[in-house]
């Protein structure tokens, strides 16, 4: 669970990594779908939880569903009333999924029930978890004490589709703009990227060494960038099979990344594929 602290002396923290160059994905595996659940639309996030699981949320039918090891369903952990839109994973059993009411609520994935629910002020979109919540949306950015729940509007982020939490900093994409934001826990923008390889930018995810992934859903593609936001490689391409992403999670513990990818050419089918990075 990645925390959101202040950097000492109020200084980025940008840690010691490999060459952008060296990040190269192996496809492991992808996830079987089963029939009775395939067409059920575009997979709008999802995780790949600390025992090797895997979650995906299908955001027409607001359904969360559970896979193993493996990439086997194992079964649906639960249905809302409100259309989901993205997740992350808090401790435990417990994930956060912010649904499209201005709400974030807390499932347990073990027990298939919601443990907490609670309103925002604003639209719910993105969502990263450290110490505290931090639940984006176009307007607005804000932080979620985990004990009792209470909220603490981020002056200044704004705009951000997907988040994720690492160092102390927050990054984001850009709803709208194909851009990617990192900020300081306060709000200060440090570094903003853009990139003709990001189209349409869906899901963001950060890797053990602070690299940015970014799924790009019009080129077929997913782009990393590097810490201190100065340089891009596309590392996923649709000669690589995938094809339409969205959803992007890394477990910086395993390694593992998994992506959302279509697999017919009508939008209808997909299905996430399990990388190692």
């Amino acid at each position: 669970m990645e925390e959101i602290c202040s950097p000492p002396n109020d200084q980025q923290c940008v840690p010691n990594v490999c060459e952008i160059e060296q990040i190269k994905p192996s496809l492991l595996r992808r996830l079987t779908i089963p029939k009775d659940i395939k067409s059920l639309g575009i997979i709008w996030s999802c995780l790949v939880l600390p025992d090797g699981k895997f979650i995906i949320i299908h955001h027409e039918k607001k359904r969360l569903h559970l896979f193993s090891n493996e990439g086997i369903y194992i079964r649906k952990i639960i249905t809302f009333k409100e259309y989901p839109n993205t997740a992350c994973f808090v401790s435990n059993n417990t994930v956060a999924v912010t649904l499209e009411a201005n709400q974030i609520v807390l499932v347990d994935v073990e027990k298939n029930k919601i443990m907490n629910t609670t309103k925002l002020s604003h639209q719910c979109y993105g969502v990263a978890s450290g110490k505290t919540l931090v639940i984006s949306s176009d307007d607005k950015c804000t932080r979620v004490n985990l004990i009792d729940m209470s909220q603490t509007n981020l002056e200044g982020v704004v705009k951000l589709k997907s988040i994720s939490l690492f160092q102390g900093n927050i990054y984001g994409s850009v709803f709208y703009e194909d851009q990617v934001r990192c900020y300081k826990s306060t709000g200060e923008l440090l570094w903003t990227f853009q990139s003709h390889d990001i189209d349409y930018s869906g899901g963001l995810a950060i890797d053990q060494n602070g690299f940015v992934f970014i799924s790009s859903y019009e080129k077929n593609k997913i782009v990393v960038v590097s810490p201190d936001g100065k340089t891009s490689k596309t590392v996923i391409s649709e000669a690589d099979g995938i094809k339409s992403p969205v959803a992007i999670d890394i477990n910086r513990e395993t390694g593992l990344m998994l992506v959302s990818s279509d697999i017919s050419d009508d939008n209808c089918d997909q299905t996430g594929f399990v990388y190692k990075i």
